[in-house]
């Protein structure tokens, strides 16, 4: 029990270090990497650190550089994303246009689906909190199986097997949460007279290409092909895909990538997984579910609950399994309070935040009872 005493501690100095607002949570999780190591590895920590720069890291990096570069240039078509979702059908729009935006990672990212989506909003009649929940919440249903998402191509490293067999996975995670959305926003989705143009429907193509290319290469160059087909296509000025690469190359992230594998090197080489299963025994799904939830609403990040939890609970994620991790990170980060996305949309949409939690525990509620269904049958299932 050493090990998990040490994992603990040092789960506590992130978790202490990203609550004081005083420590950014890069440099919390730096801390609390280089103290597990120290204390789980002695003297081998240096080599534990030199085998954690490999190339498996640098797939994860450079796969992450032109997610974000990509992200990055397609908010200029966002506006056309939405009018081709609109011609759809408006209340089809209401939930789509923050899933669609949602497609595209990057911090703060509610911020824009939610200056999108106002418009139909106001329309519709809306209600502050309404709008921040609906916004907020269907911006991140895809966190456990959209390839660009860091925490994806995170488990992706940490487990050892391809971002397709990751989704295989945890896509029920991803399905519980669009019906936690769909069941608590319905309501307030009002029937209105909006007009899109259907052929703005096009400007999701890169998308449509990343998902079909991750499948079919490994997510580097799947994702390099798009971002360079994209740059050909629109005919992308120097000066806009520099600043595409100097948004993407964003120390602060880059950094809780680099320390979340590092730490992932040193729990894989002490061992502390192979502990932790034989120490949960029939609580193993629940810990599951329950470590990454506690690591998401402490950070409120959506991908340190991966690279925090997952490492440790490495021998547990079999299966489906996979989808109760996700959902638990997803659902804690979604009721943490210094999520910044909660914070911009309820600043944008001048919503009492205390007020949004009354929607956020249903959805989360729902989520749960929707994945707690779909393991059960797709256990059912495979047995």
């Amino acid at each position: 029990m050493y090990l998990v005493a040490v994992f603990l501690a040092s789960v506590a100095v992130v978790l202490g270090g990203s609550l004081s607002r005083r420590v950014d949570v890069s440099v919390a999780l730096g801390l609390g990497a280089l103290l597990y190591g120290a204390l789980a590895l002695g003297g081998g920590v240096v080599g534990a650190t030199v085998d954690a720069f490999n190339f498996s890291m640098f797939n994860v990096l450079v796969s992450l550089v032109f997610a974000m570069a990509l992200g990055f240039l397609m908010r200029g078509r966002r506006e056309a994303i939405a009018s081709g979702l609109v011609a759809v059908g408006p209340r089809f729009a209401a939930f789509s246009i923050p899933a669609a935006i949602g497609l595209l990672p990057m911090p703060g990212g509610a911020y824009i689906s939610a200056v999108v989506a106002d418009p139909l909003y106001e329309k519709m009649g809306m209600r502050p909190v309404e709008k921040t929940f609906l916004n907020y919440w269907m911006r991140h249903i895809w966190v456990s199986v959209w390839p660009l998402y860091q925490g994806v191509i995170l488990t992706s490293a940490i487990l050892g097997v391809s971002v397709a067999e990751v989704a295989a996975h945890s896509w029920p995670a991803a399905l519980a949460a669009a019906v936690g959305g769909v069941a608590v926003g319905w309501r307030a989705v009002r029937r209105v007279g909006a007009v899109g143009r259907a052929r703005d429907l096009a400007a999701l193509w890169p998308l449509g290409l990343v998902a079909v290319l991750s499948f079919l290469l490994p997510l580097p160059a799947a994702v390099g092909l798009t971002l360079a087909a994209f740059v050909v296509v629109y005919r992308v000025g120097v000066g806009d895909l520099a600043a595409a690469f100097k948004y993407a190359l964003t120390p602060r992230i880059l950094a809780i990538i680099v320390f979340s594998l590092v730490f992932s090197q040193y729990i894989r080489e002490s061992g502390l997984s192979r502990v932790m299963a034989d120490a949960l025994g029939h609580l193993a799904l629940f810990a599951v579910f329950l470590i990454p939830f506690l690591i998401g609403i402490a950070t409120g990040v959506e991908f340190t609950f991966a690279g925090l939890a997952f490492p440790p609970l490495h021998d547990l994620l079999h299966g489906y399994s996979l989808a109760v991790g996700f959902l638990g990170g997803f659902l804690g980060v979604m009721l943490s309070p210094s999520h910044s996305c909660f914070v911009l949309t309820a600043e944008y949409y001048k919503a009492d935040m205390r007020a949004v939690y009354k929607p956020l525990t249903k959805a989360a509620l729902y989520s749960a009872a929707a994945l707690a269904l779909l393991y059960l049958a797709l256990t059912a299932v495979a047995s």
